[in-house]
């Protein structure tokens, strides 16, 4: 269960902390002896745990602690190195610039970063080969094929680390796919234990009818757990199918009296951290403003039309990063690797700096700095005609960036904007501090290597 994928995360947290912890162990030991250990621990523990703890946020913000991402490849142990390099970094910045802990300990800061990188390593490499995907593995099985199901085997088998191995689909109508298993329900309460199953996946009120719940309900009295395909869905891919909402589970769903507190509290965050970045946007104002202007000239800034919150229309404002006319009149969406975008709006986009202006919007309580992103009024009334449930994204303000902007791809078409839209009604469900505290770190993260469109 989803569970069980979190209490995966907790481990690889934990074993990340228990790992440094021994390295400073470690290097105390070899610098020193046990007797200085004994002695002088607490001086040490105190600052080394400040630091640890940055450590394991750059971690996070780095994917470190994500599932889908813990695999022994180059990719993950390079992003693994980098990481670790700017946390040495950090450490050294903490100790010579913060004389209230009364240590400045370069060779214990070197030696603990050499016994750190390999201790991780050789951890992590060990997760990701055993833990992450044979110990406590989730032996599942899907009643009825639906299109969730299909994609949730294709994750599990793709992830295993996520901790699944999916059994198959049980359908008394056979489906004739090669890809996966299909017993009937029969097969699978007759030989439950030889198949070692011990979850079972149901789309409620689709596939509950007649005998076949009967059948089931028979299972209640083995060891076997019963989850909500939907629910599984949106916890293993962070979106919900917008195919299968209705508006009977937006009414069950979206709780907005219990998020009165929260958005109270995000839209206080929200002015003061435009207050504080507001600063960068001064100083950034004339420099940039000046390379537009001897790179292409004038306007500075395109002012456009956008969709807030309950469907009210505002106007952002952004560095220019197109040719002059980009769109001659029509509204166009933006393309990968756009050739009207400027060599200088390519740096601009790279590093969101072209976003700045918009901070004005957040002061002005237009936006947030974190939502979904805000439409233009031609698309939003177009893409609401393919897709009813659109609107719903004007439950909130919109915001600089969100979770749709960090877990899919710029989309440049109005499917591609239904497809982002199951990302945007997960965070309207289930927003939180905590969730914007992860959107938060991994937009650092995609700022920080100029990923930015």
């Amino acid at each position: 269960m989803f569970i069980l994928a979190k209490f995966k995360q907790y481990l690889l947290l934990f074993g990340d902390l228990i790992i440094l912890f021994a390295s400073l162990y470690i290097t105390l030991y070899i610098r020193y002896g046990q007797t200085y250990i004994g002695d002088h621990w607490q001086e040490y523990f105190y600052p080394f745990a400040i630091i640890y703890i940055l450590w394991v946020i750059i971690f996070y913000s780095q994917n470190l602690y994500n599932l889908n991402f813990t695999k022994n490849n180059l990719f993950f142990f390079r992003t693994l190195s980098e990481s670790f390099i700017a946390n040495i970094l950090i450490t050294a910045l903490f100790f010579y610039f913060t004389p209230f802990f009364g240590i400045a300990p370069k060779t214990n800061l070197f030696l603990n970063a050499v016994i750190a990188g390999v201790l991780l390593i050789g951890w992590r490499a060990l997760f990701n080969l055993l833990m992450a995907r044979y110990i406590f593995k989730n032996r599942i099985v899907f009643i009825g094929y639906s299109k969730e199901a299909r994609e949730l085997m294709s994750a599990f088998k793709s992830e295993p680390q996520l901790g699944y191995e999916s059994i198959g689909v049980v359908n008394d109508e056979k489906i004739v796919d090669a890809d996966f298993n299909q017993p009937t329900v029969d097969e699978l309460t007759q030989n439950i234990k030889t198949l070692g199953v011990n979850t079972i996946a149901i789309r409620y009120g689709a596939n509950l009818e007649g005998e076949t719940s009967g059948k089931l309900y028979r299972l209640i009295f083995s060891d076997v757990t019963f989850v909500n395909l939907l629910k599984l869905y949106e916890q293993i891919t962070g979106k919900l199918p917008i195919e299968t909402l209705s508006h009977g589970w937006f009414l069950n769903n979206l709780q907005e009296s219990e998020k009165k507190i929260y958005d109270r509290f995000k839209a206080a965050l929200d002015y003061f951290l435009a207050l504080a970045l507001g600063v960068i946007l001064l100083v950034l104002f004339l420099p940039v403003s000046f390379l537009i202007l001897i790179t292409d000239g004038r306007p500075v800034f395109y002012s456009q039309k956008r969709v807030g919150k309950n469907g009210k229309a505002f106007e952002i404002r952004k560095f220019r990063t197109m040719i002059k006319n980009a769109e001659a009149g029509t509204p166009q969406y933006a393309e990968k690797d756009d050739r009207r975008v400027t060599p200088l709006g390519k740096f601009l986009r790279r590093t969101r700096v072209d976003e700045l202006p918009q901070i004005l919007n957040i002061l002005r309580g237009e936006m947030s700095f974190i939502g979904p992103r805000p439409e233009r009024p031609e698309f939003a009334e177009e893409i609401a005609q393919k897709a009813p449930f659109y609107p719903l994204r004007h439950l909130i303000k919109p915001g600089l960036t969100g979770w749709a902007q960090i877990n899919y791809p710029y989309a440049g078409s109005i499917g591609e904007n239904i497809q982002k839209l199951q990302y945007d009604i997960y965070y309207i469900k289930n927003r939180s501090l905590l969730l914007d505290i992860a959107i938060a770190l991994k937009t650092l993260n995609i700022i920080l290597r100029f990923r930015g469109r």
